[in-house]
């Protein structure tokens, strides 16, 4: 693709170009887009528009990577956008309305609050009216309406009575003529949010910047301008992600962000700063469409620690851009073998725009989703392993996939219950489970010929922590579920160890769930396309008791392709017409695990009622529950808790559960979040290789979208 990096200059040091960008990042992003394999052309924008469009037109750009901040006027930011729209040249970030809304804070916490978004009280003071409403209550911090990069803020911006207060604001209007907010000063803690659509999830880890006030010499910890601008005691300034707030904290904060930019359709990229008031409520400060991308900057840093260097940034800033315009990053094809490379994620349905079902899907599209949920994977990958005894090398496609409850789920166990729509197949301990109503181990998913050996590690890793388990308490049953692998991995040599399951719990996260051919899914099929798990959450916004969520997530080893349902769309009767039939799975229907998460209280009879509606999201993705195939569901939810029995323990215990009136919507959550799920086990895989030479091909998005687009499904 032909790229063109639109961008204004800083030649100095002085605060009138403090948002403008230097030639070390210009050229740094120029190195990176260019390893993308694109043609980049650089544009300086600033000067006369009739030049600026001259040169952008003979770069000839088919996306411009915005950069310009803009150089003159209170709208300069939306001033490039407006530009391109007109040109008809797509560009990547927000578009001239949404930049000039966030670039006068004072509108956008208007336009922010009357949508419910906590803010702090403030009013917008000019030259023609500088008076100062009673009611504001001290200290309030005085800064420049439409001004970015801290730019007029100080220690001196933060004013403790009336009489310090006008005569700062006469002093900032001569300077910043164009207006001031004047608002209440949220004291607490300064947190970033950034945002990268086409990441998993989207919303990226907090970031919390602290300050060393005894080297400041101030008082208020606020990024101010001299901060920001590198001065003698900028290394007072400490970065910290993910922020050390508590869960509840953590909770709304993100919350807050989700809203934010689901409000103001902040597209490909941006940040949301937040201060987070002393009594833990957050309050709204600003809504960045332009966020720094200098590697030091919070999107950095929390891209980082997601894993994602600088160049995957620019690379998923430009791919979200390319699917919003419709632009072809590369020429659609099949993938072929040798495509895959382990540790790789393709992108998931809803990154693609499938929006499957009504609900909102949780911040990262997981189950993990679930507050305390974490899930780790092992994968085993190789080619040319000799078989014992054999005189031959075969390949193995294994591994391990861990979902962790949120607490200690042995000491203190959780409500579960299942539901077992086609039993060719297995889960070990999930018979307890239906019949108890508890769940108090992890819950383990591999392929078949696995499942002692897993068994086997959960309880090594249980006794480790638990040294009395089977003597002073009762023996555990872990609960792990299997699927056949068996078309890709010659399961003679590729079954999983104990050790291999000890490090797939050690490896368990609670952020982003890697999905397609990983973990537990790595051998598996999916509609005769390669995929294996794949997650999905949803929101459910209660009246009494707040947001609850449901997550899922599925091994998914079933379907054939003929019967691939999308949304509706029978996909898979025009995929099936383009796909060799050779070399496809024929000997075995397959089998699918899911595992439902919620915090919604539930008790076990509810879980066993919820775990019949995910089987309803298998029948919309294609599944017939096959004669010789198994479709087995777990449900948990840690609404409900309950320690384990001790001689003290009273007669009876106390649950909470949802009332069956309102529990439809939880059953409409579980539906679409299991659609979606086994959706993103196939998206999410780059195609797999296996024994025998066989090849599970990766499904073509591409293709997908043309033929949801053309409605032949």
């Amino acid at each position: 693709m032909r790229i063109t990096i639109a961008y204004n200059l800083r030649g100095d040091n002085s605060e009138a170009t403090a948002e403008l960008i230097s030639a070390e990042d210009i050229d740094r992003i120029y190195k990176t887009i260019t390893s993308l394999q694109h043609t980049v052309s650089v544009v300086e924008v600033s000067g006369k528009p009739n030049e600026v469009i001259e040169r952008l037109l003979d770069s000839e750009p088919e996306l411009i990577f915005n950069l310009a901040e803009g150089t003159i006027g209170s709208s300069r930011e939306a001033f490039y956008p407006g530009l391109y729209e007109q040109m008809g040249v797509p560009f990547t970030g927000g578009n001239a309305s949404l930049l000039h809304l966030n670039l006068d804070k004072h509108l956008a916490k208007t336009v922010l609050a009357a949508r419910g978004i906590r803010v702090p009280q403030g009013v917008l003071l000019t030259p023609k009216d500088q008076v100062l409403p009673d009611g504001l209550h001290y200290p309030l911090i005085i800064k420049p309406n439409s001004e970015g990069s801290s730019i007029g803020i100080s220690q001196d911006s933060v004013v403790e009575s009336s009489d310090a207060a006008r005569i700062r604001i006469t002093e900032m209007l001569n300077f910043y003529p164009a207006g001031l907010v004047v608002e209440e000063f949220i004291t607490g803690r300064e947190l970033s949010v950034p945002f990268l659509e086409n990441y998993p999830g989207k919303i990226l880890d907090i970031v919390e910047h602290t300050f060393d006030l005894d080297k400041t010499g101030g008082k208020y910890n606020i990024y101010d301008y001299g901060l920001k601008q590198g001065t003698s005691v900028a290394d007072s300034v400490h970065v910290i992600c993910p922020a050390r707030i508590n869960a509840q904290e953590e909770k709304s904060v993100l919350e807050m962000a989700r809203q934010v930019f689901d409000i103001m359709t902040c597209p490909d990229l941006g940040r949301v700063d937040i201060r987070l008031h002393t009594n833990g409520e957050p309050y709204f400060i600003e809504l960045n469409p332009l966020p720094s991308l200098h590697p030091d900057a919070s999107m950095m840093v929390a891209a980082k620690i997601r894993g994602l260097e600088f160049r995957e940034v620019i690379r998923l800033i430009i791919r979200s851009a390319a699917r919003r315009y419709g632009l072809a990053l590369r020429l659609p094809r099949k993938s072929v073998k040798g495509d895959y490379r382990s540790g790789e994620q393709r992108a998931t349905a809803r990154e693609l725009g499938i929006q499957v079902g009504r609900l909102q899907p949780g911040i990262q599209n997981s189950i993990t989703d679930v507050k305390g949920v974490r899930v780790g994977h092992f994968t085993r990958i190789e080619d040319n392993v000799p078989v014992p005894g054999q005189a031959e090398t075969t390949s193995v496609r294994m591994g391990v996939t861990a979902i962790l409850p949120a607490g200690h789920a042995y000491t203190n166990r959780l409500v579960a219950g299942g539901f077992i729509l086609n039993g060719v197949g297995e889960m070990a301990g999930l018979t307890q489970v239906i019949e108890t109503g508890w769940l108090e181990t992890p819950i383990m998913l591999t392929n078949s010929h696995s499942v002692g050996r897993v068994h086997a590690g959960v309880i090594n890793q249980m006794i480790k922590k638990y040294p009395r388990l089977g003597t002073d308490t009762d023996v555990v049953l872990p609960v792990v579920g299997e699927a056949d692998d068996s078309f890709l991995n010659d399961v003679r040599v590729g079954s999983c160890s104990s050790q291999d399951a000890s490090k797939a719990m050690e490896a368990a996260t609670d952020k982003g769930v890697l999905q397609g051919s990983v973990g537990a899914g790595v051998g598996m099929t999916s509609f005769d396309f390669a995929g294996g798990i794949g997650t999905s959450s949803r929101i459910i916004d209660m009246l009494e008791g707040g947001g609850f969520t449901v997550g899922v997530l599925v091994l998914s080893n079933f379907g054939k392709m003929r019967n691939l349902t999308i949304d509706g769309a029978v996909v898979g009767k025009q995929l099936d017409k383009e796909f060799d039939y050779a070399g496809r799975r024929e000997m075995s229907e397959g089998s699918v695990i899911v595992v439902v998460a919620t915090d919604v209280p539930l008790i076990s009879s509810q879980l066993n009622r919820l775990s019949r509606r995910a089987a309803l999201g298998l029948g919309r993705t294609g599944s017939y529950a096959a004669s010789t195939s198994g479709e087995i569901i777990v449900a948990f939810s840690t609404g409900n808790r309950k320690p384990r029995p001790s001689p003290s323990s009273s007669n009876f215990i106390t649950l909470k559960c949802i009332s069956d009136y309102h529990i439809n919507l939880v059953y409409e959550a579980v539906v679409e979040a299991t659609e979606e799920a086994v959706l993103n086990a196939i998206f999410c895989s780059g195609g797999m290789s296996g024994r025998l030479q066989r090849w599970c091909p990766a499904i073509p998005h591409d293709r997908v979208l043309e033929i949801l687009r053309k409605g032949n499904g």
